[in-house]
């Protein structure tokens, strides 16, 4: 399906994806957050994995386990907010320009 401009007929059309972008952007915040909220546990978790090399295992067992809570947690809200900013971008926001005329728009349902 082709989309074309509404306002002046052109095909030379880009989506924004404005939407997506900030829907990734504040869920990976939020993500990270959370993550960093459950990086106690992802430390307690790597300490008692590091045990067995004793000190520096415990150190660096925390140290990582910590680090990966933080990055599963920024994944995986990065990752639902980009899915709800793309359900934005189809339903509600105006997704995509005309190079042609500068007008935003939706595209109508055929």
């Amino acid at each position: 399906m082709s989309i074309t401009c509404p306002n002046c007929g052109s095909h030379r059309i880009h989506p924004r994806h404005r939407g997506r972008q900030v829907g990734g952007s504040i869920g990976c915040a939020a993500g990270t957050a959370s993550g960093a909220a459950g990086a106690l546990s992802g430390a307690e978790a790597g300490a008692l994995a590091g045990a067995w090399a004793g000190p520096v295992g415990i150190t660096v067992g925390s140290l990582t386990g910590a680090v990966f809570g933080g990055l599963i947690g920024g994944t995986a809200g990065g990752v639902a907010g980009a899915r709800l900013g793309k359900q934005l971008d189809t339903q509600v926001l105006d997704n995509y320009a005309c190079h042609g005329c500068g007008r935003t728009f939706r595209p109508h349902a055929v």
